[in-house]
């Protein structure tokens, strides 16, 4: 690779990569990082404090209000977050490309009404659709008959679900097109199968817009756990912490998350947001950062891969490519769903 390209890639690259090592060394390094802390006394065995505790109290964050330490929870729960919208993007994609293939070959009159319901769906609100599916399952995990793990994972694939028709007719569309060129007719015409079509042309065509695209999906993912975080549904489900610290109150309960992933520390700590402001800008701070990256990752891929603003390579081939005919739009496979 070019070394444009490696200065380009490698600051957002070393910040997901650093934020996964952190989290993964976290509970080695301190097992207790998620202890309940009740609260702190000074030399004298005076209580000086109750949680939350204030940055100076307990640095670098203070804590929740179950005392624990803010900033420790974050970091360890970093990996749950990037790789759930890494999975999220993954099953869109494997499952939207499949769903391409099978629209790109369907009688015009029936992708029309497909398309048309795909576009309206697009303006629904994601994430209060996937509360309205999900609900049902809260009330089974609150009632301990779903596991937070199964919980978790169940909620990943419903994340994903809900936007592969609208991703696969997206893609569709654009393969539809590709496949109007004069080449796959010729090939058509020679005797070529839709197996052989998809095989030759479509696969080499779209295999690098997906990686631009999936890179895309993965932001989205990310907003979309942010949106869910703020209407009090994270990952792996939040349990009603009645071990909390001074006599439980129904009306303002104290929530913990076995996942610990960013998103819930949104939905923990959201009543908190007028007294503790920390306790939730915090979390969105570090998922604007995670989005970031993945936008410039997202961006420079797209220069590389599709426009071609940049050299994949050191050392140019001279071979001439005059005689090939290339497809490019200036919002080719730029998803907004």
């Amino acid at each position: 690779m070019s070394r444009t390209l490696v200065k380009r890639l490698a600051f957002p690259v070393l910040i997901i990569f650093g934020l996964l090592v952190a989290s993964f060394l976290i509970p080695f390094l301190n097992p207790d990082y998620d202890k309940i802390t009740q609260y702190l006394m000074d030399d004298n065995n005076k209580v000086t404090a109750a949680p939350p505790f204030t940055p100076e109290e307990m640095p670098l964050l203070g804590s929740d209000r179950l005392g624990r330490n803010f900033l420790l929870l974050l970091i360890a729960g970093a990996k749950f977050t990037i790789f759930a919208a890494l999975f999220i993007a993954a099953l869109r994609m494997i499952f939207g490309f499949g769903f391409a293939l099978l629209y790109t070959f369907l009688p015009g009159s029936f992708t029309r009404t497909l398309k048309g319901l795909g576009e309206a769906f697009q303006y629904l609100p994601l994430a209060i659709v996937v509360f309205g599916l999900l609900a049902p399952l809260e009330g089974a995990f609150q009632g301990d008959a779903l596991p937070s793990s199964r919980y978790f994972f169940i909620q990943l694939a419903g994340m994903a679900a809900i936007t592969i028709p609208s991703l696969g007719i997206y893609l569709g569309e654009e393969m539809k097109l590709f496949m109007k060129q004069e080449f796959v007719d010729v090939s058509k015409t020679m005797g070529a199968g839709r197996f052989h079509l998809i095989r030759k042309h479509l696969l080499p065509q779209f295999l690098r817009h997906s990686i631009v695209l999936f890179s895309e999906q993965v932001s989205q993912a990310l907003s979309l756990l942010i949106q869910l975080g703020i209407i009090l549904m994270a990952l792996g489900g939040m349990k009603v912490a009645e071990f909390a610290i001074g006599p439980f109150e129904p009306s303002n309960p104290v929530y913990f998350s076995e996942t610990n992933e960013w998103a819930a520390t949104i939905s923990m700590n959201i009543q908190q947001v007028f007294t503790t402001p920390l306790l939730v800008v915090v979390p969105l701070i570090l998922f604007s950062i995670l989005i970031l990256s993945i936008n410039s990752i997202s961006a420079t891929l797209k220069k590389v891969l599709i426009d071609s603003d940049l050299p994949f390579q050191k050392e140019v081939s001279g071979e001439k490519k005059a005689n090939e005919k290339v497809v490019r739009s200036e919002e080719l496979f730029t998803f907004k769903g």
